[in-house]
C-alpha cells in the first residue's frame, strides 16, 4: 500500500478583474423635485396646471462599461433606459402619462472588496427625450385628451451601486443593485405658454412662464436598477 504523494498540489484558479461590463434589467422610478405631482381630480380650471406632474413608473435599462487602466478601478460608461411615468392612482381618473428615454454617459470609480463583492460611484451627463399624453376621465369642451410635444432636455446624473459576482465556472456573471438620481433639465428648459382650452399639443413647459406650475420646474428622477451583469472578458486561470 503506497503512501500519498506529499508533493501533490491543490489546483487553484484565479479570475482577473473585468475590463468590460454589459448590464441589463428592469428599473423602478420615482419623480422628484418639481416633477412630482398627483393628478388633479376635481378643479377643472386647474387641469392644464396641476396635471403636469408625474409620480412613479417602471422601465428597463441597458449599459456598457469599460475600464481602461491596469487596476481596472476606473470605468467609462454609456447607458440607455426607458421610463414610463404616470401621475394617477390605479383608478379611472384624470391622468398624465410620460414616456422618457434617457441616454447617459460618464465616469465611475470601482471599489473592490472581497472577490464576489464590489461597489461603484459615479456621475455623468444625460440626454432625455420626453413625451407624454394627458387623458381625462370624462372629455368636455375644455377638458380633453392632449399630447405633449416631444422635448429634449440635457441633465446631470449621479449614481452608486453594488455588484455581486455569481459563483459560476468562469465568474463572468453578476447581479447589479444600483441607484441613480437624474436632474433631467439642469441645462435647458422651455418657457412656452399653454392655456386652458388650447387645441394644440401641450408644451412640457418646465420654464418660468405661466402655464404648467408657473415657474422653473426642475424635473428630477430617482431610479433603482436591479439586473444582470455580464463580464465577457473574465475567464478562470489555473495557477
Amino acid at each position: 500500500m503506497s503512501l500519498p504523494d506529499l508533493n501533490a498540489q491543490t489546483v487553484r484558479y484565479t479570475y482577473p478583474r473585468p475590463r468590460w461590463v454589459v448590464g441589463i434589467g428592469p428599473v423602478w422610478n420615482l419623480a422628484t423635485n418639481d416633477a412630482y405631482g398627483r393628478a388633479n381630480y376635481e378643479s377643472q380650471d386647474q387641469i392644464l396646471k396641476d396635471n403636469y406632474g408625474m409620480r412613479w413608473g417602471w422601465g428597463g435599462y441597458i449599459y456598457g462599461k469599460y475600464s481602461p487602466g491596469k487596476t481596472r478601478v476606473d470605468r467609462i460608461f454609456l447607458g440607455f433606459d426607458y421610463k414610463g411615468m404616470t401621475n394617477a392612482d390605479f383608478s379611472d381618473e384624470n391622468k398624465t402619462s410620460y414616456d422618457i428615454t434617457t441616454i447617459d454617459a460618464g465616469y465611475e470609480y470601482l471599489f473592490y472588496g472581497t472577490y464576489g463583492f464590489r461597489s461603484y460611484y459615479g456621475g455623468g451627463l444625460t440626454l432625455n427625450f420626453i413625451s407624454g399624453e394627458y387623458t381625462p376621465k370624462t372629455e368636455t369642451a375644455t377638458n380633453f385628451s392632449k399630447s405633449f410635444e416631444s422635448s429634449l432636455r440635457v441633465g446631470l446624473e449621479i449614481k452608486a451601486g453594488l455588484e455581486f459576482v455569481l459563483k459560476n465556472k468562469h465568474r463572468n456573471l453578476g447581479i447589479n443593485f444600483g441607484g441613480r438620481y437624474n436632474l433631467m433639465n439642469l441645462f435647458n428648459d422651455d418657457n412656452s405658454v399653454n392655456t386652458t382650452g388650447s387645441k394644440t399639443d401641450l408644451s412640457l413647459n418646465d420654464g418660468n412662464d405661466t402655464g404648467g406650475p408657473g415657474f422653473k420646474r426642475y424635473i428630477g428622477m430617482f431610479s433603482i436598477d436591479v439586473g444582470l451583469n455580464i463580464y465577457p472578458d473574465v475567464k478562470r486561470i489555473r495557477r
